[in-house]
């Protein structure tokens, strides 16, 4: 476990925006840790951190409809009820370009995926909109011919 921040943090830009070292590659920023003090009830408190962050985090909800190059996803069930995972799971995967650029925060086992599961009341919509569909364009085909 790091119990002390590290001398710099290499990170690498998505879009190049003119900085760069000589001695690192292009894109490669080095971050340094900066050190504070607060004083809270006559308590000298300093803390020695680097000042990073992540850049910004979607919900599956919010990515709906978008389409990404690369993604980390937190795909490990929460125990929230299969049905809200099976949805979670679906929407999440299915807004990268190519599973090659996937990212998993935690791996993920077999049997995490296997218990995902659509609710049973979505399963019998599919089937009466599937049936409904059949029994159109059966009458169709009998209007046309």
């Amino acid at each position: 476990m790091c119990t002390k921040p590290p001398r710099c943090v290499l990170t690498r830009q998505s879009r190049n925006r003119g900085a760069c070292f000589t001695s690192l590659e292009d894109g490669i920023i080095p971050v340094f840790p900066i050190e504070r003090s607060i004083t809270i009830k006559n308590y000298s408190i300093r803390r020695r951190q680097v000042p990073m962050c992540a850049a910004f985090s979607l919900t599956d909800y919010k990515c709906q409809g978008q389409t990404f190059l690369e993604a980390l996803l937190d795909l490990k069930p929460r125990g929230r009820d299969s049905h809200r995972e099976f949805c979670s799971f679906y929407v999440e995967t299915g807004r990268l370009t190519t599973s090659q650029r996937l990212h998993l925060l935690e791996k993920l086992e077999w049997a995490d995926i296997k218990k995902l599961k659509p609710h049973p009341e979505l399963i019998t919509e599919m089937a009466r909109l599937q049936d409904l569909q059949r029994q159109t364009l059966a009458r169709w085909h009998a209007e046309i011919n």
